[in-house]
Protein backbone atom coordinates (compact mmCIF):
# COMPACT_ATOMS: atom_id res chain seq x y z
CA UNK A 1 0.00 0.00 0.00
CA UNK A 2 2.87 2.40 0.82
CA UNK A 3 5.89 2.79 -1.46
CA UNK A 4 8.75 5.05 -0.37
CA UNK A 5 11.75 5.87 -2.51
CA UNK A 6 14.49 8.48 -2.87
CA UNK A 7 13.91 11.19 -5.45
CA UNK A 8 17.16 12.47 -6.99
CA UNK A 9 16.98 16.01 -8.38
CA UNK A 10 19.64 17.68 -10.51
CA UNK A 11 19.67 21.45 -10.18
CA UNK A 12 19.78 23.93 -13.06
CA UNK A 13 22.45 26.00 -11.23
CA UNK A 14 24.48 25.45 -8.06
CA UNK A 15 22.27 26.49 -5.16
CA UNK A 16 24.06 28.15 -2.28
CA UNK A 17 22.97 29.28 1.16
CA UNK A 18 25.10 30.37 4.09
CA UNK A 19 25.55 26.73 5.13
CA UNK A 20 25.82 24.72 1.89
CA UNK A 21 26.16 24.71 -1.89
CA UNK A 22 24.47 21.85 -3.76
CA UNK A 23 24.06 20.79 -7.37
CA UNK A 24 21.88 17.78 -6.54
CA UNK A 25 19.27 17.04 -3.91
CA UNK A 26 17.87 13.78 -2.58
CA UNK A 27 14.23 14.28 -1.71
CA UNK A 28 11.67 11.68 -0.64
CA UNK A 29 8.82 10.41 -2.83
CA UNK A 30 5.85 8.45 -1.48
CA UNK A 31 2.98 6.58 -3.11
CA UNK A 32 -0.09 5.35 -1.21
CA UNK A 33 -2.38 2.95 -3.08
CA UNK A 34 -5.74 1.87 -1.69
CA UNK A 35 -9.05 0.98 -3.37
CA UNK A 36 -7.40 1.35 -6.75
CA UNK A 37 -6.41 5.00 -6.12
CA UNK A 38 -2.82 6.20 -5.70
CA UNK A 39 -1.91 9.31 -3.76
CA UNK A 40 1.55 10.78 -4.19
CA UNK A 41 3.73 13.32 -2.41
CA UNK A 42 7.25 14.66 -2.19
CA UNK A 43 9.22 16.09 0.73
CA UNK A 44 12.07 18.53 0.16
CA UNK A 45 15.18 17.66 2.17
CA UNK A 46 17.87 20.36 2.25
CA UNK A 47 21.29 19.53 3.73
CA UNK A 48 21.05 19.22 7.49
CA UNK A 49 21.72 22.34 9.56
CA UNK A 50 21.75 22.43 13.35
CA UNK A 51 18.45 23.62 14.86
CA UNK A 52 17.10 24.28 11.38
CA UNK A 53 17.01 21.39 8.87
CA UNK A 54 16.69 18.13 10.77
CA UNK A 55 15.81 15.43 8.27
CA UNK A 56 17.51 13.51 5.45
CA UNK A 57 16.27 10.55 3.44
CA UNK A 58 17.62 8.02 5.97
CA UNK A 59 15.50 9.68 8.64
CA UNK A 60 12.44 9.33 6.40
CA UNK A 61 13.12 5.59 6.12
CA UNK A 62 13.39 5.30 9.90
CA UNK A 63 10.09 7.17 10.24
CA UNK A 64 8.45 4.77 7.78
CA UNK A 65 9.38 1.82 9.99
CA UNK A 66 7.92 3.60 13.01
CA UNK A 67 4.74 4.32 11.06
CA UNK A 68 4.41 0.67 10.03
CA UNK A 69 4.70 -0.47 13.66
CA UNK A 70 1.74 1.56 14.94
CA UNK A 71 -1.89 0.45 14.86
CA UNK A 72 -4.60 2.92 13.81
CA UNK A 73 -7.07 4.23 16.36
CA UNK A 74 -10.80 3.62 16.06
CA UNK A 75 -13.26 6.45 15.35
CA UNK A 76 -10.45 9.00 15.04
CA UNK A 77 -11.02 12.52 13.69
CA UNK A 78 -7.80 13.97 12.34
CA UNK A 79 -9.51 17.28 11.58
CA UNK A 80 -11.26 17.90 14.89
CA UNK A 81 -9.33 21.15 15.51
CA UNK A 82 -10.81 22.64 12.32
CA UNK A 83 -14.51 21.95 13.02
CA UNK A 84 -15.26 25.59 13.81
CA UNK A 85 -13.31 26.85 10.79
CA UNK A 86 -13.98 26.86 7.02
CA UNK A 87 -11.16 24.37 6.44
CA UNK A 88 -11.10 20.64 5.65
CA UNK A 89 -14.73 19.62 5.19
CA UNK A 90 -14.85 15.83 4.71
CA UNK A 91 -17.55 13.72 3.09
CA UNK A 92 -18.74 10.67 5.03
CA UNK A 93 -17.75 7.32 3.56
CA UNK A 94 -14.86 4.90 3.20
CA UNK A 95 -12.48 7.59 1.94
CA UNK A 96 -12.99 9.61 5.12
CA UNK A 97 -12.60 6.50 7.28
CA UNK A 98 -9.36 5.47 5.59
CA UNK A 99 -7.89 8.98 5.74
CA UNK A 100 -8.66 9.37 9.42
CA UNK A 101 -7.38 5.90 10.29
CA UNK A 102 -4.03 6.65 8.67
CA UNK A 103 -3.84 10.12 10.19
CA UNK A 104 -4.40 8.50 13.57
CA UNK A 105 -1.14 6.63 13.04
CA UNK A 106 0.70 9.81 12.06
CA UNK A 107 -0.68 11.68 15.04
CA UNK A 108 0.57 9.05 17.48
CA UNK A 109 4.14 9.89 16.43
CA UNK A 110 5.53 12.92 18.32
CA UNK A 111 6.01 16.20 16.47
CA UNK A 112 9.74 16.11 17.07
CA UNK A 113 11.63 18.31 14.57
CA UNK A 114 13.25 15.29 12.95
CA UNK A 115 9.78 13.87 12.12
CA UNK A 116 8.12 16.98 10.65
CA UNK A 117 9.19 16.48 7.02
CA UNK A 118 8.23 12.80 7.20
CA UNK A 119 4.80 13.61 8.62
CA UNK A 120 4.29 16.17 5.88
CA UNK A 121 5.23 13.61 3.21
CA UNK A 122 2.73 11.03 4.50
CA UNK A 123 -0.04 13.54 5.16
CA UNK A 124 0.30 15.16 1.72
CA UNK A 125 0.13 11.75 0.03
CA UNK A 126 -2.90 10.76 2.10
CA UNK A 127 -4.75 13.98 1.31
CA UNK A 128 -3.84 13.60 -2.36
CA UNK A 129 -5.34 10.11 -2.21
CA UNK A 130 -8.49 11.36 -0.47
CA UNK A 131 -9.06 14.15 -2.98
CA UNK A 132 -8.59 11.82 -5.94
CA UNK A 133 -11.04 9.37 -4.37
CA UNK A 134 -13.66 12.08 -3.75
CA UNK A 135 -13.05 13.92 -7.06
CA UNK A 136 -12.08 17.29 -5.61
CA UNK A 137 -8.98 19.43 -5.75
CA UNK A 138 -6.74 19.73 -2.71
CA UNK A 139 -7.10 23.52 -2.78
CA UNK A 140 -10.88 23.11 -2.62
CA UNK A 141 -10.59 20.55 0.19
CA UNK A 142 -8.54 23.07 2.16
CA UNK A 143 -11.32 25.64 1.65
CA UNK A 144 -13.60 26.95 -1.06
CA UNK A 145 -12.36 30.52 -0.51
CA UNK A 146 -8.75 29.40 -0.97
CA UNK A 147 -9.66 27.57 -4.19
CA UNK A 148 -11.55 30.55 -5.65
CA UNK A 149 -8.66 32.92 -4.96
CA UNK A 150 -6.28 30.61 -6.84
CA UNK A 151 -8.35 30.79 -10.02
CA UNK A 152 -7.29 34.36 -10.70
CA UNK A 153 -3.68 35.56 -11.07
CA UNK A 154 -3.43 37.79 -8.01
CA UNK A 155 -0.59 36.16 -6.07
CA UNK A 156 3.02 37.14 -6.70
CA UNK A 157 5.54 34.35 -7.14
CA UNK A 158 9.22 34.94 -6.46
CA UNK A 159 12.24 33.28 -8.10
CA UNK A 160 15.27 32.61 -5.88
CA UNK A 161 18.87 33.42 -6.74
CA UNK A 162 21.29 31.71 -4.41
CA UNK A 163 24.33 32.69 -2.38
CA UNK A 164 27.60 32.00 -4.24
CA UNK A 165 31.08 33.52 -3.92
CA UNK A 166 31.11 34.49 -7.59
CA UNK A 167 28.55 37.29 -7.99
CA UNK A 168 28.63 36.90 -11.79
CA UNK A 169 27.26 33.36 -11.32
CA UNK A 170 24.58 34.68 -8.99
CA UNK A 171 23.43 37.31 -11.48
CA UNK A 172 23.42 34.78 -14.33
CA UNK A 173 20.76 32.82 -12.44
CA UNK A 174 18.34 35.67 -13.15
CA UNK A 175 18.22 34.57 -16.78
CA UNK A 176 16.33 31.44 -15.71
CA UNK A 177 13.67 33.21 -13.65
CA UNK A 178 13.05 36.52 -15.43
CA UNK A 179 11.01 35.06 -18.29
CA UNK A 180 8.51 34.01 -15.62
CA UNK A 181 8.62 36.64 -12.87
CA UNK A 182 10.19 40.00 -12.00
CA UNK A 183 9.86 39.14 -8.30
CA UNK A 184 13.28 38.08 -7.06
CA UNK A 185 14.32 36.50 -3.76
CA UNK A 186 18.03 36.90 -2.99
CA UNK A 187 19.87 34.52 -0.66
CA UNK A 188 22.52 36.27 1.43
CA UNK A 189 24.68 35.83 4.51
CA UNK A 190 25.93 38.41 6.98
CA UNK A 191 28.48 40.13 4.71
CA UNK A 192 26.98 43.57 4.08
CA UNK A 193 29.46 44.43 1.34
CA UNK A 194 28.44 41.30 -0.55
CA UNK A 195 24.76 42.15 -0.07
CA UNK A 196 25.34 45.69 -1.31
CA UNK A 197 27.16 44.47 -4.42
CA UNK A 198 24.55 41.83 -5.27
CA UNK A 199 21.67 44.27 -4.88
CA UNK A 200 23.37 46.83 -7.12
CA UNK A 201 24.00 44.17 -9.76
CA UNK A 202 20.37 42.99 -9.58
CA UNK A 203 19.15 46.57 -9.84
CA UNK A 204 21.38 47.30 -12.82
CA UNK A 205 20.26 44.18 -14.65
CA UNK A 206 16.50 44.21 -14.16
CA UNK A 207 15.34 47.61 -12.84
CA UNK A 208 17.62 50.51 -13.81
CA UNK A 209 16.60 50.95 -17.45
CA UNK A 210 13.20 49.30 -17.17
CA UNK A 211 10.65 52.03 -16.54
CA UNK A 212 7.84 49.47 -16.59
CA UNK A 213 9.38 47.25 -13.91
CA UNK A 214 6.64 46.07 -11.53
CA UNK A 215 8.47 43.45 -9.49
CA UNK A 216 9.57 43.26 -5.87
CA UNK A 217 12.76 42.10 -4.16
CA UNK A 218 13.13 39.96 -1.06
CA UNK A 219 16.30 39.31 0.93
CA UNK A 220 16.58 35.90 2.58
CA UNK A 221 19.21 35.98 5.33
CA UNK A 222 18.91 32.35 6.47
CA UNK A 223 19.38 33.28 10.16
CA UNK A 224 22.73 35.00 9.55
CA UNK A 225 22.19 38.53 10.92
CA UNK A 226 22.56 40.10 14.31
CA UNK A 227 20.52 43.20 15.29
CA UNK A 228 23.45 45.49 14.50
CA UNK A 229 23.73 43.90 11.04
CA UNK A 230 20.06 44.64 10.36
CA UNK A 231 20.39 48.25 11.50
CA UNK A 232 23.59 48.81 9.51
CA UNK A 233 21.89 47.42 6.42
CA UNK A 234 19.01 49.85 6.92
CA UNK A 235 21.53 52.71 6.98
CA UNK A 236 23.07 51.45 3.72
CA UNK A 237 19.62 51.08 2.19
CA UNK A 238 18.81 54.71 3.00
CA UNK A 239 22.09 56.00 1.51
CA UNK A 240 24.04 53.89 -0.97
CA UNK A 241 21.05 51.75 -1.99
CA UNK A 242 18.32 54.37 -1.89
CA UNK A 243 17.35 53.60 -5.51
CA UNK A 244 16.61 49.99 -4.52
CA UNK A 245 14.58 50.74 -1.40
CA UNK A 246 11.18 51.21 -3.16
CA UNK A 247 11.41 47.67 -4.54
CA UNK A 248 12.42 45.89 -1.33
CA UNK A 249 9.38 44.09 0.07
CA UNK A 250 10.87 42.08 2.91
CA UNK A 251 13.79 40.78 4.90
CA UNK A 252 13.33 37.07 5.62
CA UNK A 253 14.63 35.30 8.74
CA UNK A 254 17.35 37.83 9.62
CA UNK A 255 17.59 36.64 13.23
CA UNK A 256 19.35 33.46 14.42
CA UNK A 257 17.27 30.44 15.39
CA UNK A 258 18.01 31.03 19.07
CA UNK A 259 18.15 34.70 20.01
CA UNK A 260 17.28 37.42 22.50
CA UNK A 261 14.10 38.97 21.17
CA UNK A 262 14.49 42.27 23.01
CA UNK A 263 16.91 43.79 20.48
CA UNK A 264 14.88 42.53 17.54
CA UNK A 265 11.82 44.49 18.72
CA UNK A 266 13.80 47.62 17.85
CA UNK A 267 14.78 46.21 14.47
CA UNK A 268 11.15 45.45 13.63
CA UNK A 269 10.09 48.99 14.57
CA UNK A 270 12.84 50.55 12.45
CA UNK A 271 11.96 48.45 9.42
CA UNK A 272 8.25 49.09 9.82
CA UNK A 273 8.98 52.82 9.76
CA UNK A 274 10.56 52.22 6.34
CA UNK A 275 7.63 50.05 5.20
CA UNK A 276 9.77 46.94 4.88
CA UNK A 277 8.38 43.65 6.15
CA UNK A 278 10.27 41.17 8.35
CA UNK A 279 9.20 37.55 7.93
CA UNK A 280 10.14 34.48 9.94
CA UNK A 281 10.94 31.35 7.93
CA UNK A 282 13.12 28.64 9.46
CA UNK A 283 11.76 29.51 12.91
CA UNK A 284 8.15 28.65 11.99
CA UNK A 285 7.06 25.08 12.73
CA UNK A 286 4.03 25.33 15.02
CA UNK A 287 1.38 27.81 16.18
CA UNK A 288 3.46 28.36 19.31
CA UNK A 289 6.36 29.56 17.14
CA UNK A 290 4.02 32.06 15.48
CA UNK A 291 2.91 33.32 18.90
CA UNK A 292 6.46 33.63 20.25
CA UNK A 293 7.72 35.55 17.20
CA UNK A 294 4.79 37.95 16.75
CA UNK A 295 6.59 40.90 18.34
CA UNK A 296 9.69 40.66 16.14
CA UNK A 297 8.09 39.93 12.73
CA UNK A 298 5.36 41.28 10.51
CA UNK A 299 4.80 37.99 8.67
CA UNK A 300 5.49 34.27 8.54
CA UNK A 301 6.74 32.01 5.75
CA UNK A 302 4.98 28.66 6.05
CA UNK A 303 6.42 25.51 4.49
CA UNK A 304 4.71 22.12 4.49
CA UNK A 305 7.82 20.21 5.57
CA UNK A 306 8.37 22.41 8.61
CA UNK A 307 4.67 22.47 9.54
CA UNK A 308 4.20 18.66 9.40
CA UNK A 309 1.80 18.93 6.45
CA UNK A 310 -1.37 20.69 5.34
CA UNK A 311 -3.04 20.65 8.73
CA UNK A 312 -0.07 22.19 10.50
CA UNK A 313 0.34 24.78 7.76
CA UNK A 314 -3.31 25.84 7.99
CA UNK A 315 -3.08 25.98 11.79
CA UNK A 316 -0.09 28.32 11.42
CA UNK A 317 -2.01 30.50 8.97
CA UNK A 318 -5.00 30.66 11.31
CA UNK A 319 -2.78 31.79 14.17
CA UNK A 320 -1.01 34.34 11.97
CA UNK A 321 -4.39 35.73 10.93
CA UNK A 322 -5.46 36.04 14.56
CA UNK A 323 -2.26 37.95 15.34
CA UNK A 324 -2.61 40.16 12.24
CA UNK A 325 0.61 38.84 10.70
CA UNK A 326 1.13 38.57 6.96
CA UNK A 327 1.36 35.13 5.36
CA UNK A 328 3.73 33.69 2.75
CA UNK A 329 3.99 30.22 1.17
CA UNK A 330 7.46 28.80 0.69
CA UNK A 331 8.91 25.52 -0.54
CA UNK A 332 12.04 23.48 -0.17
CA UNK A 333 13.86 22.81 -3.43
CA UNK A 334 11.84 20.15 -5.19
CA UNK A 335 10.16 19.04 -8.36
CA UNK A 336 6.84 20.13 -9.84
CA UNK A 337 5.20 17.81 -7.32
CA UNK A 338 6.38 19.93 -4.37
CA UNK A 339 5.27 23.04 -6.24
CA UNK A 340 1.84 21.50 -6.82
CA UNK A 341 1.53 20.74 -3.11
CA UNK A 342 2.45 24.28 -2.09
CA UNK A 343 0.20 26.01 -4.62
CA UNK A 344 -2.76 24.53 -2.73
CA UNK A 345 -2.00 26.96 0.11
CA UNK A 346 -1.27 30.06 -1.95
CA UNK A 347 -4.80 31.39 -1.95
CA UNK A 348 -4.38 32.08 1.78
CA UNK A 349 -1.13 34.05 1.39
CA UNK A 350 -1.04 37.84 1.73
CA UNK A 351 0.87 38.62 -1.46
CA UNK A 352 2.21 35.22 -2.54
CA UNK A 353 5.31 33.12 -2.08
CA UNK A 354 8.34 31.55 -3.71
CA UNK A 355 7.01 28.44 -5.41
CA UNK A 356 9.92 28.27 -7.84
CA UNK A 357 11.14 24.67 -7.63
CA UNK A 358 10.26 23.90 -11.22
CA UNK A 359 12.70 26.62 -12.33
CA UNK A 360 15.49 25.45 -10.02
CA UNK A 361 15.38 21.76 -10.99
CA UNK A 362 16.25 20.20 -14.36
CA UNK A 363 13.13 19.47 -16.42
CA UNK A 364 14.04 15.79 -16.79
CA UNK A 365 13.54 15.30 -13.04
CA UNK A 366 9.85 16.19 -12.84
CA UNK A 367 7.38 13.32 -12.39
CA UNK A 368 4.17 15.32 -12.92
CA UNK A 369 3.02 18.42 -14.78
CA UNK A 370 2.61 21.73 -12.99
CA UNK A 371 -0.96 22.37 -11.86
CA UNK A 372 -0.49 26.13 -12.15
CA UNK A 373 0.25 28.75 -14.76
CA UNK A 374 3.23 31.08 -14.79
CA UNK A 375 2.07 34.30 -16.46
CA UNK A 376 5.04 35.28 -18.57
CA UNK A 377 6.70 38.60 -19.41
CA UNK A 378 4.41 39.42 -22.34
CA UNK A 379 1.39 39.15 -20.04
CA UNK A 380 -0.17 41.84 -17.86
CA UNK A 381 0.06 39.25 -15.06
CA UNK A 382 3.84 38.75 -15.30
CA UNK A 383 5.06 37.51 -11.94
CA UNK A 384 1.68 36.13 -10.87
CA UNK A 385 0.56 32.51 -10.82
CA UNK A 386 -2.84 30.84 -10.79
CA UNK A 387 -4.33 27.37 -11.03
CA UNK A 388 -4.71 25.83 -14.46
Amino acid sequence: MYKLQPFILNLVNPFGTNHSVTTQRTNAYLEITYLGITGIAEAGLPPKKQNCYFTDYNDIEVFFKIFQSIKPLEKYDGFDQFKQTPYFKLEDGEAKEFLNSQLSILDQIPNDPIHLASKSLFECALIDWYCKKTNKSISQFISNENNEKLKIPNKRNFYTISLLENIDEVISQLDVGLPYTPNIKIKVGGDLEYIRNVLIRVYDKIIKDNHNFNGLLSIDCNSSWQPETALKFLDILNTELIQIKPYLYMIEQPFPLNFDKEFWYIVKEKYQEQKIEIYADESIKTQQDVIELQKVVTGVNVKLEKSSGYRGAIANFIKAEELMLKKWVGIMIGSSLIANQAINLLGLATIGGDIDGTLLVEKSCHKVDEQFIWHKANSEFWGMISLK
